[in-house]
């Protein structure tokens, strides 16, 4: 599942991937409950879905582990998206085709039975203040 580094790495690849029917089925719980800033999904097929109609309509997301922890069953990241716009409209706000905005993510994953039980992810925008957290850990 993701209970190591590399396989949250593995998570992240197939999410890439864009096969978000399967994403969901292999790494959530049926009855999974995804809170993201303003909102919450309750179950795998609502999240394939806004994955694949919500997000990937409008963005892509290239995202990068920054730091990874797991104990007892949670696991905490933090992560770096860097999100282009694929074509002219809404994501979170109204975007132009080609257009590139980086923001983080802080999220906590709960595993029960070897899948994704719970997941409450935190987004922090980025302005010109924002430390390059890639640039600060990779010293």
């Amino acid at each position: 599942m993701i209970e190591t580094r590399e396989k949250f790495e593995g998570y992240l690849k197939a999410f890439d991937s864009g096969n978000f029917s399967d994403f969901v089925k292999g790494y959530y719980a049926d009855d999974c409950i995804f809170e993201k800033t303003g909102f919450t999904i309750h179950g795998a097929d609502n999240l394939a879905d806004h994955f694949s109609t919500v997000l990937s309509s409008v963005v892509k997301e290239e995202i990068t582990l920054i730091n990874y922890m797991e104990k007892d069953g949670l696991v905490s990241v933090e992560l770096q998206i860097l999100l282009t716009a694929v074509k002219d409209g809404f994501y979170i706000r109204d975007r132009k085709k080609g257009e590139i905005e980086i923001f983080y993510d802080a999220g906590f994953y709960t595993i029960k039975d070897n899948k994704i039980a719970h997941a409450r992810v935190y987004r922090r925008f980025c302005d010109e203040n924002t430390m390059d957290l890639m640039k600060m850990y990779a010293k």
